[in-house]
């Protein structure tokens, strides 16, 4: 549920806490093997305008084929929240939007990214 502009939502179960300061500008829509099989939809911050809330053993880490970053889900529920870089660019983190109220992101746009091609 927002609060203003800020963003407030989390998983399904409640044990991951997601708020952000303000919506992104756009969502993105990929198309890679991992965004289809997880329903992801992405919204970009810096890290330090996004806060998790869980506690330390509340999250699973996935680490994909190439390395450049950390998939974060929850253990109990299995809803995938967020990311956080390892070797891409360190001042941008993904947040699943759709651990948002619709109603908060329904209205940006969406951008359609290939990354089945690349």
């Amino acid at each position: 549920m927002s609060d203003g502009l800020k963003l407030q939502g989390g998983c399904h179960c409640g044990a991951v806490q997601i708020t952000v300061a303000t919506p992104p500008a756009e969502v993105l829509r990929c198309n890679c093997s991992l965004c289809r099989k997880t329903g992801w939809r992405g919204g970009y911050w810096h890290p330090d305008q996004v806060t998790i809330t869980a506690d330390p053993d509340a999250q699973n880490a996935y680490v994909q084929g190439h390395e450049s970053i950390t998939l974060w889900n929850c253990k109990t529920c299995g809803s995938q929240t967020h990311w956080t870089p390892l070797t891409a660019a360190p001042d941008r983190m993904g947040v699943n939007m759709r651990m948002f109220d619709v109603a908060d992101w329904q209205h940006l746009p969406v951008r359609d990214v290939d990354g089945a091609s690349g």
